[in-house]
């Protein structure tokens, strides 16, 4: 997980399981010469004793040479999001602040089989896919998880052992959220009841899960590059879906899913149920509303998934003198005009010509293939849902209608004016954050 010379942020909340983290870490630091962080996120939500957590893990990186960051959340208590579900969100953003901050290469947290199990667990009462069997991984891009196989059993034995100081949540001991509820009743009563290790064969499952996934990635990974498709807009070609098995059509849902709203919470087998029945009829353009405010559209065979407000009234005007880049957040998208030879290019300009970056606007008019007519046109002819066209990118130069996202060039624009006047190659690219 760990290369010699790596730096890594730890992420230490001064419980248990981060602190005997921490100290393998430093055991590993002097025998292979890594780099050590150490970032905690004060949530503030237990007084003093949040407080005092800071102090243990502030001090314990003092005492062995190690660089401390620390953050304290004053208004989460207002939060009007699901509170355990803002805390990490919260936590995670400050973790890569400090890894861009340092430079550092992987962020190491404290994550261990036991949590597996209990993910494991509340994914099944959640109503997850199978997908969801396969837990917490051991490592996510940037994220690792050392001790991903280690039973919490065995890290208090560790700590014991090595006499390494750890603060106790005593909110972890009120079986209030559902985490505490699978650890603190659920699991208990099935190892009594029926007298095996639940954690155990929990885990075990996991690791079955995420090898048979590593398989499964491959063929999905086909079947995305045949069903998914841009225009502007992600979306999935519902003809294609609507030949797929049931469990093909519920992965790629998955994988759309996440590719929206950057995160494979919230989606369970009801919700696929409920896609692939209102996937089932192609007539007209239908909606389906699902969690997080995102709105399920079906339009021309075309399945798109859409943040809430992405429905709203849509206007931008930016200028911008080639060649250069743009963002433009109103659409989560950036425009790139860069110098292209005279042999091969999108448009060429003339000298000190004013260049516009906006979507469309009523009474547009486009030059495209011998025919000018209004923009509106062009696109009901295209077949360009109505949801999207208010999103495309536009470039107007000196008032006129010179390049349409999706279309290209007008006419006007895509002949040389004069032979020294520079011409240009247009890409559009999604923002990251979208």
């Amino acid at each position: 997980m760990i290369n010699p010379g790596e730096k890594v942020v730890v992420g230490v909340s001064g419980g248990p399981d981060s602190m005997a983290l921490l100290f393998c870490l430093l055991k590993y630091r002097e025998e292979v010469g890594i780099e050590i962080e150490v970032a905690h996120v004060n949530h503030g939500l237990r007084g003093r004793e949040s407080d005092l957590d800071e102090q243990l893990v502030q001090e314990f990186s003092q005492k062995h040479g190690l660089k401390f960051h620390t953050k304290k959340l004053c208004s989460l208590k207002t939060a009007t999001e699901n509170l355990q579900a803002e805390a990490r969100r919260r936590r995670y953003e400050f973790f890569f602040e400090i890894l861009e901050k340092t430079g550092a290469t992987k962020i190491a947290l404290a994550h261990t089989a036991s949590d597996v199990a209990e993910t494991v667990m509340m994914n099944i009462l959640r109503g997850a896919g199978t997908e969801g069997l396969c837990g917490i991984w051991p490592v996510r891009g940037k994220i690792i998880r050392p001790l991903f196989s280690v039973f919490r059993r065995e890290v208090m034995a560790f700590l014991e052992e090595e006499r390494i100081p750890y603060r106790v949540d005593s909110s972890n001991l009120v079986p209030k959220y559902l985490r505490n509820k699978v650890r603190l009743k659920l699991f208990p009563y099935i190892n009594e009841e029926f007298g095996t290790d639940i954690e155990e064969r929990l885990f075990n499952l996991a690791q079955i899960k995420q090898e048979e996934n590593q398989v499964l990635e491959k063929h999905l990974k086909e079947l995305w590059q045949k069903v998914y498709g841009y225009d502007g807009q992600g979306y999935l070609d519902v003809r294609i879906l609507q030949n797929l098995s049931s469990a093909e059509a519920g992965l790629i849902l998955r994988k759309f899913w996440e590719e929206a709203t950057g995160t494979k919470r919230d989606l369970y087998q009801e919700h696929i149920e409920s896609l692939l029945a209102f996937c089932s009829d192609l007539k007209g353009t239908r909606y389906l509303m699902l969690p997080r405010g995102i709105r399920a559209r079906l339009s021309y065979g075309k399945l798109y998934f859409e943040a809430k407000n992405f429905w709203q009234n849509i206007k931008f005007f930016y200028e911008i003198t080639p060649p250069g880049q743009m963002e433009i957040p109103e659409v989560g998208k950036k425009i790139i005009i860069t110098p292209a030879p005279q042999d091969n290019f999108d448009l060429m300009l003339k000298e000190k010509s004013l260049v516009v970056v906006r979507n469309r606007r009523p009474g547009d008019r486009f030059t495209f293939k011998g025919h000018t007519k209004k923009l509106k046109e062009w696109l009901i002819d295209l077949k360009i849902p109505k949801d999207l066209r208010d999103r495309l990118v536009i470039l107007e130069i000196n008032g006129l209608v010179a390049w349409v996202e999706g279309l290209g060039p007008g006419d006007l624009f895509k002949k040389r004016i004069f032979q020294s006047s520079p011409a240009y190659k247009i890409d559009i690219e999604l923002l990251k954050s979208c």
